[in-house]
């Protein structure tokens, strides 16, 4: 048998940096929801053969931010508000309210200082109106307190929608009231210092309700 040896890095890495771009353009809607992904386009502005653009674009499909239509054309996907009103959202709710219950204790200083700085960064990025950010914040909160949780289902299941929930969110953040981002978040750590259940649950679905109507807002 010969002998086991791994391959070489330079393509590997390659292939993420055009996977993280691609991404990228997608997520901070520089590709919209309809956008036809043009594989000779993007491999020459990118300086790239079209192995890696077709590596990443599996890789996406496979993240559910794009879609291809056998022998026709691949374009960057989109959600109804049927999906995520009674798909993604009740998984956002299940996981979540999970973890807080099976790691209660795990609401101590740390974690409340981590959060607050979190939703104080929030205020800045409303203040100087740079919209993207508040997006990464916004699942920066919600990740955090995922991470608390060793079951590897938690975060599997998070990763598995976390980038069909930014795809959505960023369509729509234009017609939200950023104002209310900040306090949202607030209300829902104020919330979690109380260690009161029943209060956290609602505080969590009130929350999620509040995106839900940001989230399945079309225009």
């Amino acid at each position: 048998m010969a002998e086991f040896t791994f391959k070489q890095q330079a393509n590997t890495s390659l292939r993420e940096k055009v996977t993280h771009d691609l991404r990228e353009a997608i997520l901070h809607g520089h590709l919209q929801p309809g956008s036809r992904i043009k594989e000779m386009e993007i491999a020459e502005q990118m300086g790239v053969s079209r192995g890696p653009i077709r590596e990443a674009i599996r890789q996406l499909e496979r993240e559910g931010l794009l879609l291809s239509v056998p022998y026709k054309e691949t374009v960057v996907a989109d959600l109804d508000a049927d999906e995520v009103q009674n798909i993604l959202m009740p998984i956002r709710f299940h996981i979540e309210w999970f973890v807080v219950k099976r790691y209660l204790d795990k609401l101590d200083d740390t974690f409340f200082s981590k959060q607050q700085g979190i939703i104080d960064e929030m205020r800045e990025a409303v203040a100087s109106g740079t919209k993207s950010r508040l997006v990464d914040l916004d699942i920066l909160f919600h990740q955090s307190i995922l991470e608390m949780a060793a079951e590897r289902t938690v975060m599997l299941t998070w990763q598995s929608i976390v980038n069909q929930i930014r795809l959505h969110f960023s369509k729509n953040l234009p017609f939200y009231d950023l104002d209310h981002m900040e306090k949202d978040h607030q209300d829902l750590l104020n919330a979690f210092r109380t260690k009161d259940l029943e209060l956290i649950q609602q505080a969590i679905l009130n929350h999620l309700h509040s995106d839900d109507n940001l989230l399945c807002f079309t225009k």
